[in-house]
């Protein structure tokens, strides 16, 4: 390990530099990382506000519509499974930075799209960009902060949450008066800016390299562990299973792809009504997870996933029958949606990453977020032949399903504090 990795650590390392400044270096990468989540986000939250308009312009149905999204995510997540050799190979400034160039170029490649087949490959290839931002993203967080790692992952998911803030309401008013094609040219902006930022400020950080070229003559190889890095294995395959089932529900995909258009077509709202019900469930998202961080650091990872997966099948089943109510009850479920439906996410990842020792952690994020985005992007594929052939309101359903069964797959993990000892281990 460099010497500017050992620093970053601060408290939990013997280190010749003032605590105070290992501190703010430690704070300094963690803001980053949820810097970078917010640029991908950005992103993430404008492409589900083009669908209606993309459905008409390029003649698509939701079944197909859920298809091609589906399969792309499948792409992109799977991709993520490489994040153990990336990330001890490239430094982490170098990954986060690019991606959200590259992001920025598939904006404008879709912006551009003479047809549907080229603005799904302008959206693949940006979630192939960003296909190592979570694993990546959320091992950094663990190796910075590991005495508190149920509130760092909080804090990067939170600044998804804040990236796809800022842009439902701006976006609904530039789509409604110019059209979906200048509002996605001009996300491209603010992408390439926070990849320059990240390229030229993000600090070394532990386990990290110094450069950014990666080793050569070396081939990448499928994830593996030791006996010794595993503490608890049983934990880790029941969290990876559980959230591949609750991908069914989950607000990062499911949610976010077929929310606005189930208020533009399901419940018939104008284009800037859609943008603020989707503003305000995203707002939930930014409020939701710090605490479920919290509690979860207090109280235990399992019961309180337990209270977000009840509560969240509750909401998101009224959600999704909610198309009679007056314009105020729909709002107020999507903020309810917005503030249970995403704590779930950063709780499984940090009931995953107790599971394993710190030199594992890249290895073991690269296999959930593989698995949980991966294969769980097929639930979109499904969703959207639910919805084409029995509605919205069978759709939502299903997802609140999901939340359910994933909780049940949890049971055996009660009760098991694999993270006390995880603290301890190199």
């Amino acid at each position: 390990m460099t010497g500017g990795a050992a620093r970053i650590l601060g408290p939990m390392e013997v280190t010749q530099e003032p605590r105070e400044l290992a501190g703010v270096r430690r704070r300094r990468a963690l803001g980053l990382v949820a810097t970078s989540h917010a640029g991908q986000h950005m992103y993430s939250a404008l492409i589900p506000l083009t669908y209606p308009a993309v459905l008409i312009d390029f003649h698509l149905n939701y079944a197909t519509l859920g298809l091609a999204v589906g399969v792309i995510g499948v792409v992109g997540g799977l991709t993520q499974a490489s994040a153990g050799y990336v990330g001890r190979r490239v430094a982490a400034r170098w990954i986060l930075g690019c991606q959200n160039l590259v992001v920025g170029l598939c904006a404008i490649v879709g912006s551009l799209a003479p047809n549907f087949g080229v603005f799904a490959t302008g959206q693949g290839l940006a979630l192939l960009a960003s296909s190592q931002q979570h694993p990546v993203g959320s091992s950094v967080a663990t190796r910075v902060y590991p005495e508190r790692r149920g509130t760092a992952l909080s804090i990067t998911t939170i600044g998804g949450g804040v990236g796809s803030l800022i842009i439902p309401i701006p976006a609904a008013l530039m789509i409604s008066r110019l059209g979906w094609r200048p509002t996605l040219l001009a996300l491209a902006a603010p992408l390439f800016l926070l990849g320059l930022i990240l390229l030229l400020t993000f600090p070394p950080v532990p386990g990290d390299r110094e450069s950014g070229l990666p080793r050569l003559g070396l081939r990448p190889r499928l994830p593996r562990f030791s006996r010794q890095q595993l503490i608890d294995p049983r934990v880790a395959v029941l969290g990876v299973i559980a959230a591949t089932v609750a991908a069914g529900g989950r607000g990062l995909g499911t949610l976010n792809a077929f929310v606005p258009l189930y208020l533009r077509n399901g419940v018939h709202l104008p284009e800037t009504t859609v943008g603020v019900i989707f503003n305000l469930m995203l707002l939930g998202a930014v409020l939701g997870p710090i605490l479920g961080g919290l509690l979860s650091d207090r109280l235990g990872r399992v019961p309180v996933l337990w209270a977000a997966y009840a509560l969240s099948a509750v909401a998101v089943l009224s959600f999704g029958l909610a198309s009679s109510l007056p314009l105020a009850g729909i709002a107020a479920l999507a903020l309810v949606v917005g503030l249970v439906a995403y704590v779930e996410n950063p709780l499984l990842q940090a009931l995953v990453s107790d599971s394993v020792t710190s030199s594992a952690q890249a290895s073991m994020f690269g296999i959930y977020f593989a698995l949980s985005y991966g294969v769980g992007s097929l639930w979109i594929v499904g969703l959207g032949q639910v919805i084409q052939h029995l509605g919205f309101g069978a759709g939502f359903t299903v997802m609140a399903a999901s939340y359910l069964v994933a909780g049940v797959l949890l049971i055996p993990c009660f009760g098991r504090r694999p993270g006390r000892s995880a603290l301890a281990q190199p």
